[in-house]
């Protein structure tokens, strides 16, 4: 059952079928937005080699996108420390089996699984049983990293050995983005801050995301990357009280 929320901003557009709610969930800043793919373009950008990493703002108006959230974790030098595919062409690639969401441009297919890299770019999902194929990961345009896979077919993943992450940053509260998918669909975007009161950990990430009426979901950078902006406003509140440049983003048109 949802903690009793308080929703502090709201709105939701039928034309663009697009909603933001800013919510208190117990001690948590929650930032909710939920985008329906029939009407939205959902595409990840890299920030410009030239910089290296760019906070989400910017590229969210560059771009002009009406929403936009932080993707994968990164490196220092901005390359992706996990994988990330943009329009067919992968541009960082994962060394320990991690969550990852795989989507298609047209039809916005969705796949989501623990997955690693062949030696020929044939993606291998990693669950035992997989919950996906290697062609329809094949058939995906776009794929960003995260790190846990969160949720499956409606259930809690609450295991998370496999994919190798540091226990302290599963238990420890920290702003979080998570990205989900419910069964009509729609995307589900959730920006968790740290600041004031603290954030979440992994497991009340995930409960809160099935919550929200997702069937998957995956983690994706966190802490001072945590980023979610909204016509061009960054609408979080950063640990640092800014926002920390990353390496890429996903954007929603």
């Amino acid at each position: 059952m949802l903690i009793k929320t308080l929703i502090l901003f709201f709105f939701a557009s039928k034309a663009y079928a697009l909603s933001y709610e800013h919510i208190w969930h117990g001690y948590a800043s929650v930032h909710i937005v939920i985008v329906d793919p029939k009407e939205h373009i959902i595409a990840p950008v890299k920030a410009s080699p030239e910089m290296g990493r760019e906070t989400v703002e910017t590229l969210a108006k560059r771009y002009k996108a009406r929403a936009a959230i932080n993707g994968g974790f990164w490196k220092s030098n901005g390359e992706p420390s996990g994988i990330l595919k943009i329009d067919k062409v992968f541009l960082g690639l994962p060394t320990k089996p991690r969550g990852a969401i795989g989507w298609t441009s047209l039809e916005q297919k969705v796949c989501m699984d623990r997955i690693l890299v062949g030696n020929s770019l044939e993606i291998i999902p990693m669950t035992n049983p997989p919950y996906t194929s290697a062609q329809e990961w094949q058939e995906c345009d776009h794929i960003v990293g995260g790190t846990p896979l969160l949720l499956q077919q409606g259930k809690v993943l609450d295991d998370y050995s496999f994919e190798q992450t540091i226990p302290t940053f599963l238990a420890h509260k920290h702003a979080r983005t998570a990205v989900g998918i419910r069964s009509t669909g729609d995307w589900v975007f959730v920006v968790v801050d740290s600041f004031p009161l603290g954030g979440m950990n992994i497991l009340e990430l995930a409960h809160f995301l099935q919550e929200l009426g997702c069937i998957q979901a995956v983690n994706l950078d966190g802490g001072s990357s945590s980023s979610l902006v909204i016509y061009g406003k960054l609408m979080n509140t950063p640990k640092h009280l800014y926002a920390e440049a990353v390496s890429d983003a996903i954007l929603i048109y």
